[in-house]
């Protein structure tokens, strides 16, 4: 459990987008006069969510393996390489990371390898078909939306 100061949260919810607040406060698990506190994966999630690194707009195959990672408990650290990873994915686009699906791969290696983690490729091969299987069906949706 992560445990925050409202006193942080209200300041930091001035230059966060309309609703901020209101999102984060519907994760909270318990709640004092002057703390709340989150499950893990929820302060992670939303830590992920608006830390302002990347572009909440911008979706794809990178998006949805974070997805995926995170819902195995496994979430971007300071200093590991996963976000620009991301990034990369969701530039690539679907297309761009079934051509580079090995090299996704790797990358997953070797943060799991930094992390102490056991890492099977064959398994890192599937969650990687899955998120741009996932992302595909996400820009779908949005087809369908608009």
């Amino acid at each position: 459990m992560k445990g925050v100061s409202l006193e942080q949260l209200k300041a930091a919810a001035t230059d966060k987008p309309e609703g901020y607040l209101d999102d984060v406060l519907s994760y909270v698990v318990e709640r004092t006069d002057t703390h709340v506190v989150f499950e893990n994966d929820d302060y992670y999630m939303l830590r992920d969510k608006y830390s302002g690194d990347v572009d909440p707009s911008v979706r794809g195959p990178g998006t949805e393996l974070h997805k995926l990672l995170s819902k195995f408990g496994i979430h971007m650290k300071k200093g590991c390489a996963c976000r620009g990873r991301m990034v990369q994915m969701n530039k690539w686009g679907c297309d761009g990371c079934e051509e580079n699906l090995e090299t996704i791969v790797e990358w997953m290696k070797e943060e799991a390898a930094n992390r102490r983690l056991p890492y099977l490729s064959t398994v890192g091969r599937m969650l990687v078909r899955r998120a741009i299987s996932n992302a595909r069906k996400e820009a779908e949706r949005a087809k369908d939306t608009t």
